[in-house]
């Protein structure tokens, strides 16, 4: 099922467009549902869990283990997920500072093309993104499984791909891939 009109979700007051950016996304529902979620700060992260009195033992984040696990910390700011922003700027030859909080970071994926196709592709990347390092997280707690960076990268790619091959009619795998 794909999700591309915002349907009952759409705000009333649109924070800078960051909601009906993210509507126009054709990816699968539930991933639409935890990119809004992202963005409203609703993700179950560590923090989130205590400030809703759920008796956790410990705040850290998973992947580092030195920071509490907040929303612009796990998918932003950790030491084990820089590296994956950077390389994704570097696949698109973009240089830049990045935002500190998931609404502004996801607005500069916005913000910084002026091409609709080329600002899809970064929002869709973005998302992917995000979605996958939320799923290896889980997969942490849940089914005790490692943090593969690599696979998070694998996954990501591939997802980006399969969304943007359905939301553009002409859009191609480059040849070096």
């Amino acid at each position: 099922i794909l999700c591309g009109d915002g349907g009952d979700w759409e705000e009333a007051e649109d924070d800078n467009g960051v909601y009906s950016r993210l509507w126009k996304l054709k990816v699968a529902s539930k991933v639409m549902h935890f990119s809004w979620r992202l963005l409203k700060d609703r993700i179950p992260t560590r923090i989130n869990l205590l400030g809703r009195n759920v008796d956790l033992q410990e705040s850290r984040c998973l992947l580092c283990l030195f920071v509490d696990e907040d929303a612009p910390h796990l998918f932003l700011n950790c030491d084990r997920i820089i590296p994956m922003w950077w390389e994704c700027l570097s696949w698109l030859r973009v240089s830049t500072i990045l935002p500190q909080t998931p609404k502004e970071h996801f607005l500069q994926h916005s913000y910084c093309c002026m091409d609709g196709v080329i600002q899809n592709r970064w929002q869709t990347l973005w998302v992917a993104l995000t979605w996958r390092i939320w799923h290896h997280r889980n997969g942490l707690i849940f089914s005790n499984e490692e943090f593969d960076d690599q696979k998070v990268m694998e996954e990501v790619i591939f997802f980006c791909w399969l969304w943007l091959k359905n939301m553009e009619n002409d859009f191609e795998t480059p040849s070096h891939v």
